[in-house]
């Protein structure tokens, strides 16, 4: 039935069970199984830039959620393999998430994609926040929103 699936991921307790149920999902239909995060850009002022460079900080803020999201990528395989899943791929992609997440969706030629529905929210998370009614309204495949 699927044969590509795409489970969004904002590191969240619902995305994370969404990164359990897609696993499952794709250990079932022996799918291939996209895990994505998108994140956003940070923009740094050159005041803050500068206040990084006094205060000795290394490296550029985006750094940090760069971090931040492999993380969320090696819990999500971490899942993936646990029940078997061997055809994994992990993404991480910056710009809006609803529209990066649908045309990620597209590019893979998903059929199925799966998400949470609730993230971390922008402010919190700066990463997928709650987008799966808006994924769900452009998407042309199946959309799968685990609670």
């Amino acid at each position: 039935m699927f044969k590509n699936i795409l489970c969004a991921m904002d590191g969240s307790d619902h995305s994370l069970r969404a990164a359990e149920q897609a696993s499952v999902l794709a250990a079932q239909f022996r799918a291939r199984l996209h895990f994505l995060t998108v994140t956003k850009e940070i923009k740094v002022t050159d005041e803050v830039r500068r206040y990084l460079q006094m205060e000795q900080l290394a490296g550029e803020p985006q750094y940090v959620l760069d971090e931040y999201a492999e993380a969320i990528m090696r819990k999500a395989r971490d899942l993936a393999q646990k029940v078997g899943v061997q055809d994994v791929e992990t993404l991480v992609r910056v710009g809006q998430p609803a529209r990066t997440i649908v045309h990620v969706a597209e590019q893979l030629e998903a059929d199925c994609i799966v998400m949470g529905s609730r993230g971390l929210g922008d402010f919190e998370g700066l990463l997928l926040g709650s987008v799966s009614h808006k994924v769900a309204s452009l998407a042309k495949c199946t959309c799968v929103t685990v609670k």
